[in-house]
């Protein structure tokens, strides 16, 4: 029966050891990234403008301290810091109603310097008197570097 048992401890701790591997893998922080992002950016009607701020403000804190926006559409191309980033996003989120923004076909590479990521980003939005624009998935791709040990957007192009 002692055999028995520490046959199923051992399988036990390999698979909370592999789970874990898993769970905390640069990928998976990096896809947990993208997810808190999405959260974050995402408004709706009665929030009030102390939510906004904290959103706008911990949004600002997945991005590298300088980080790199190249948007042509949209006269964004300009490196810009956590502050500027932050106050940026209030800014937008203080003229709109609501605000979805979600991630899909994330593909993730490494190299020497970080992480590459491409993939679509499905955004949308409305003003109390207008539609933004329909949902129009875009592709963009994102370079992510790990400062202190978490992944931060340092580039992102969206062509």
């Amino acid at each position: 029966m002692t055999i028995r048992k520490a046959i199923v401890y051992c399988v036990l701790l390999v698979a909370a050891v592999a789970f874990y591997c898993y769970t905390h893998s640069d990928r998976a922080q990096i896809k947990r990234v993208f997810a808190s992002i999405e959260k974050l950016a995402k408004r709706v009607s009665g929030e009030t403008p102390i939510e906004s701020g904290g959103k706008a403000q911990a949004l600002a804190h997945y991005f590298a301290p300088n980080c790199e926006i190249i948007a042509g559409e949209y006269n964004m191309d300009a490196t810009y810091s956590r502050e500027d980033i932050a106050g940026g996003a209030l800014a937008f989120r203080s003229t709109v109603k609501n605000i979805s923004l979600v991630f899909s076909d994330l593909d993730i590479s490494f190299d020497d310097g970080g992480a590459i990521v491409e993939g679509i980003a499905d955004f949308s939005g409305t003003d109390a008197a207008w539609r933004m624009r329909e949902p129009r998935p875009q592709k963009f791709l994102a370079r992510l570097v790990k400062i202190d040990g978490k992944w931060l957007i340092s580039r992102i192009k969206v062509p």
